[in-house]
């Protein structure tokens, strides 16, 4: 049975759960094309890894790790531009030196992105300790703390005693920081799937403030201008961030060369969707 847009099946996107990527997920809801599929970033990295699904939102690292196999679809993006608090590490009160950090280990890029900032801007390198803890606990037992997406904006006024890695890596750089990306294999995404994609985003982003009005009352305005403080398209300067975050991954012993940017393209788009018309 076909769908009302005349497909067997839904290709089924795995989207992770952090607010920011919702002006470019929020529209793709109601496209009977697409099934989202809301799980946490290892779990959506290891089902487009294992062929579960045609296309994911993606981290920079989980797309560097098998950049040879996939392709990302052009023009559309989480990123950020300047310091936003999306990204934070928390020192504990008091403390004059970090040498422990802890971390929720699903946010492996932002952990490495994060090593990167402290051992370049600040000649530090100190120990990392995995876990999944309330911010009290995790600076119980280390000396500070990485806070990601949702939890850093919840403490994103707790306390002066930060560093927003994202202002730290566009001082570094000059340079745009890309959180998310969509990623699928070459023939696992049409030239329709690929417009769609781009479509929601733009749609996303003119609905940003809809999105807001799905929080309380106390946090509606806060949450529309933490979105508005990211960017959904990948300009120039998000590929150039892009690129120069593969060269870091390199460098610093993550990946074993630096990984290629593979866009999806009009005419391979345009490919696998005649494949799936009979020439008869």
């Amino acid at each position: 049975m076909t769908n009302q847009e005349g497909n067997m099946n839904p290709k089924l996107l795995g989207i992770p759960t952090q607010l920011f990527t919702k002006p470019l997920t929020q529209p793709l809801r109601t496209a009977t094309r697409f099934q989202l599929v809301h799980e946490s970033r290892p779990t959506i990295a290891k089902q487009l890894r294992d062929h579960e699904l045609a296309a994911a939102l993606l981290s920079p690292l989980d797309y560097a790790r098998d950049s040879s196999d996939y392709r990302i679809v052009p023009n559309v993006a989480v990123v950020s531009h300047d310091g936003n608090g999306s990204i934070i590490v928390r020192f504990r009160e008091g403390v004059k030196n970090i040498s422990t950090v802890a971390v929720d280990p699903s946010f492996a890029s932002e952990i490495i992105l994060t090593k990167i900032i402290l051992s370049e801007q600040f000649d530090i390198e100190p120990g990392i300790l995995p876990m999944i803890a309330s911010l009290d606990v995790m600076l119980q037992k280390a000396d500070a703390a990485l806070l990601v997406g949702d939890v850093a904006f919840r403490h994103r006024e707790d306390s002066e005693d930060i560093i927003d890695i994202i202002e730290e890596w566009n001082e570094m750089t000059g340079l745009a920081y890309v959180h998310a990306l969509w990623c699928g294999r070459g023939g696992d995404l049409a030239m329709e799937d690929i417009q769609r994609i781009q479509d929601a985003g733009t749609k996303g982003v003119a609905g940003i403030s809809d999105i807001a009005m799905e929080f309380s009352k106390d946090v509606r305005d806060a949450v529309q201008q933490y979105l508005e403080s990211f960017s959904y398209t990948m300009r120039d300067e998000a590929k150039e961030g892009l690129a120069r975050f593969m060269k870091y991954l390199y460098c610093h012993g993550i990946t074993p060369d630096v990984s290629e940017l593979n866009f999806y393209s009009t005419e391979e788009a345009n490919d696998n969707l005649l494949s799936g018309i009979s020439s008869n």
